[in-house]
């Protein structure tokens, strides 16, 4: 697996969930932390496609899904755990 790719869509996940949700750019507030659970969900249903498309032999895919599934799981852990 091509791991340069996976580390480049978990930053890029991590910076687009930030602007989305923490940022606070515009007139938009940050959106509470208990949507982290339902990114926690989505971190899980993405490794488990990364698991699938490496086992069902669609392994050009499973970088991505990789990467979605680290970028959003580490997130909403972070966003869940740290105060503030």
């Amino acid at each position: 697996m091509p791991w340069g790719r996976v580390a480049a869509t978990a930053g890029l996940a991590v910076a687009i969930l930030w602007v989305s949700l923490d940022a606070g750019l515009g007139d938009t507030e940050p959106a509470p932390r208990i949507a982290s659970a339902g990114l926690l969900v989505l971190a899980v249903l993405f490794g488990a496609g990364a698991g699938a498309m490496q086992v069902g032999g669609r392994r050009e895919r499973a970088p991505l899904l990789a990467g979605l599934a680290i970028g959003v799981g580490a997130y909403a852990l972070v966003r869940l755990t740290l105060p503030g």
